[in-house]
């Protein structure tokens, strides 16, 4: 027997369902145990990656992520997409002293996911309900 994938819609209903009785979540994989329940639930043969989930959460709108980081050793030279959710990064700059600007790091322009020149890793994902 295969698999189904639940449709985006459902998805983020049930993650907004659980966000507004619990208000918060502390973890992605919590999130994603919750998901779960309430999927198998309407169907034992759905099946939906802590990854995907995540992203459902961030385009819904209506949850707000925090990010928690690890900083790297690695210094980051130039950054183009986001490993949080995939979206493009842009520099973030500043001027110095002669008038120059110079790159201090990167943002997302999706989600809350920035980093310095060290490489900050996203260790943990808290979730809020945002209406």
């Amino acid at each position: 027997m295969g698999y189904q994938i639940p449709p985006e819609e459902e998805v983020s209903r049930i993650i907004e369902k659980i966000l507004k009785r619990r208000g918060t979540v502390e973890s992605q994989r919590e999130l994603h145990d919750e998901v779960m329940k309430h999927l198998v639930r309407m169907n034992k043969s759905y099946r939906l990656t802590p990854r995907r989930m995540r992203l459902i959460a961030i385009n819904s709108g209506k949850v707000r992520m925090e990010i928690r980081y690890k900083v790297m050793d690695k210094n980051v030279e130039s950054m183009e997409t986001c490993p949080v959710c995939g979206s493009r990064m842009v520099k973030i700059e500043n001027a110095t002293l002669d008038g120059k600007r110079v790159v201090i790091g990167y943002k997302c322009v999706k989600c809350p996911y920035w980093t310095a020149k060290k490489l900050r890793m996203p260790i943990r994902y808290i979730f809020r309900y945002s209406p």
